[in-house]
């Protein structure tokens, strides 16, 4: 809402990509793939223009969210913590 309104909205997607590194090294890579796809799709609806649709009309703001969702998934493979040594066979 707050960079709704401004220029540097096309942005916002890939700043948020340090929020997703954070996710994924605090609560493991699951968590940061699906706050990633989520905030993807947040941002597609409720940033970008048509608002409410998941599509993006501007190329610059639909390359961002592209680029966010390839390195929002990549660093929570990357930068996850390992799994615990408990695990059911």
């Amino acid at each position: 809402m707050v960079a709704a309104s401004h220029q540097w909205r096309a942005l916002v997607p890939l700043a948020f990509t340090i929020v997703l590194l954070i996710i994924a090294l605090l609560f493991g890579s699951r968590a940061g793939i699906l706050g990633t796809v989520l905030a993807a799709t947040i941002f597609a609806m409720f940033l970008f223009q048509p608002l409410g649709s998941v599509s993006v009309m501007d190329n610059s703001a639909r390359s961002n969210l592209a680029w966010m969702l390839l390195i929002g998934v990549s660093f929570s493979f990357l930068f996850a913590p390992p799994p615990s040594g408990l695990h059911r066979h």
